[in-house]
């Protein structure tokens, strides 16, 4: 009979009762052997569902076994009285390329925020799961009274139930509920004690609607917590790329007041020696001296000053305490040395966690079309039984049981199949697309760093190896200028030169240290070298 769009199949029911072996032996000897027995699977069952349905690895953790993100560090975050006092501030960092990236990770708050948005959406979507596919256990009583009349007589009956028992619901909409249970009976005839064991099943045979539904929100949730992994990966990217950017700046920084103090001690040098000149006026030269160190002196103060505010700045982009003190090491780092641009684009593509996860996304989307092709019919199984074990009383020696057993069908309107195939298909193209356009990024992000790496580091390479005749040429014009030979203005000439070419080679290879903070952030090497430290830990 159709009900609201649903009809059922006559369920099927058998029942035996009164089931009597006469002597005592017989009563003892098989059917108590066999009462002990059914008691003992029952419980047996009971207990498994319990243990096994309480146990097992989260639904997150199997989705990320494919993507190991690195963990940044457990927060001890220190009072802000402790971690912006000038006083309590006794630790000291060791800062290189190289370390800049862990020391980062490590204590960056802003990567410990999107972590933890990253961890609570993830416990979202496992209490969404669990849930729906969780083990109950359960305890049950319950008190019966009834009353009949007749002409007659007047019969009271009374029954009195206990029963402990396990749910057990499953994502695929599969429902299992099994117990143990004790029931007394008591009339005006007597009374009857006995246990009994019960179960019942509903197993999904098709693509259900309900299970079409569940899943389709499952992929909904698991694709926020996609996004926010995602997320976590871009903010982990771009915080490490700052830091190493941060780094490259304070090292350039310290290279250009090394520069300008070695400026300043040579014209401190050159004005000695000039002093202790005799028999010739170079008054007007001392004082050209000392214009050129009030410039130099100008120059290191400006220098100076950005350094300690950068100094600042990088404390803060890698998250360490402001009054902390860092040592700042400047060692070469360059992880893509040897690399061909198509040895890092093939890596990239096959390491990068933010193509991971939209191949992710593609296959959530692949099953949600799958099932709402295929969701048409919801047709599912129904199973239930009972079985009174021979008690006392009134039920000595008898036992009964029943199994009922039938099917459901029902038809799933095309509308809501179409729109979800629809929902999928659009997302199976966009993540598609994305991974496209994340894969032209990757070509074109690793292409222009490595290039400017390449071509830049010879430039610097190149001025370096000439830097030594800029120095011959200011310490021959000293030389010179003491023989008469070379004025003032043009020595001091050579001798800023001399510090342009520093500075250039100085620019240069803050250039080179930018390109490869971004070919670090295009290629997914910061993963790459993070899961290495763990690795080594």
């Amino acid at each position: 009979m159709p009900i609201a769009g649903r009809w059922h199949a006559p369920l099927r029911a058998v029942n035996l009762s009164g089931l009597r072996r006469d002597g005592d032996s017989i009563r003892k000897g098989g059917m108590a052997g066999n009462n002990v027995l059914r008691r003992g699977v029952w419980l047996v069952s009971v207990w498994t569902l319990w243990v096994c349905g309480c146990a097992g690895t989260l639904p997150s953790e199997r989705l990320g076994s494919a993507i190991h993100l690195p963990v940044p560090a457990i927060s001890r975050s220190s009072p802000a009285v402790e971690r912006l006092s000038r006083e309590r501030a006794s630790d000291t960092y060791t800062l290189s390329a190289r370390s800049v990236i862990p020391i980062a990770f490590s204590l960056q708050p802003d990567i410990k925020s999107s972590y933890q948005r990253f961890k609570s959406e993830e416990a979202r979507y496992d209490f969404f799961v669990v849930s729906r596919d969780s083990l109950t256990p359960t305890f049950r009583s319950s008190n019966r009274l009834s009353e009949s009349r007749t002409a007659e007589e007047t019969l009271r009956d009374r029954d009195y139930t206990v029963e402990v028992g396990v749910e057990k619901r499953f994502f695929d909409t599969t429902e299992l509920n099994v117990g143990v249970g004790y029931e007394t009976n008591v009339t005006d005839e007597g009374q009857g004690d006995r246990p009994f064991v019960s179960a019942d099943l509903r197993y999904p045979l098709w693509a259900s609607r309900e299970k079409l539904e569940r899943t389709s929100e499952e992929i909904f949730r698991r694709n926020e917590l996609n996004d926010t992994q995602l997320a976590y990966i871009e903010e982990v990217r771009n915080r490490l790329e700052r830091a190493l950017f941060a780094y490259n700046i304070v090292t350039d920084l310290s290279r250009r007041m090394d520069h300008a103090a070695r400026w300043l001690r040579d014209l401190q040098t050159l004005k000695s020696r000039i002093e202790a000149v005799v028999g010739r006026d170079v008054s007007s030269d001392l004082r050209r001296i000392s214009a050129e160190m009030t410039k130099v002196e100008a120059e290191l103060r400006n220098v100076t000053g950005r350094h300690e505010v950068d100094t600042a700045r990088l404390k803060a982009a890698c998250g360490i305490a402001l009054y902390a003190t860092v040592e700042i090491v400047n060692e070469p780092f360059n992880p893509f040395v040897g690399a061909t641009h198509d040895e890092l684009f093939r890596l990239s593509i096959e390491t990068d966690p933010e193509i991971l996860t939209l191949l992710n996304e593609v296959r959530n989307a692949e099953v949600q079309l799958d099932l709402a092709r295929r969701g048409k019919w919801d047709i599912a199984l129904l199973l239930d039984g009972r079985s009174n074990i021979e008690g006392r009383g009134q039920t000595d020696r008898g036992s009964d049981w029943a199994v009922n057993f039938g099917m459901e069908v029902s038809h799933v309107d095309p509308r809501v199949t179409t729109s979800l195939a629809r929902q999928a298909q659009s997302r199976i193209e966009r993540f598609t697309e994305a991974i496209a356009s994340r894969e032209n990024a990757i070509f074109v992000d690793t292409l222009e760093p490595l290039i400017r790496i390449e071509t830049l580091g010879a430039s610097r390479d190149e001025l370096a190896g000439n830097l030594p005749r800029f120095i011959g040429d200011y310490q021959s014009g000293i030389g010179a200028y003491f023989d008469g030979a070379l004025n003032i203005d043009d020595l001091l000439k050579r001798r800023e030169t001399y510090w342009e070419q520093e500075q250039e080679i100085s620019r240069l290879t803050l250039v080179v240290g930018f390109n490869i903070a971004e070919l670090c952030t295009a290629t997914g090497k910061f993963f790459e070298l993070l899961n290495d430290d763990v690795a080594e830990d």
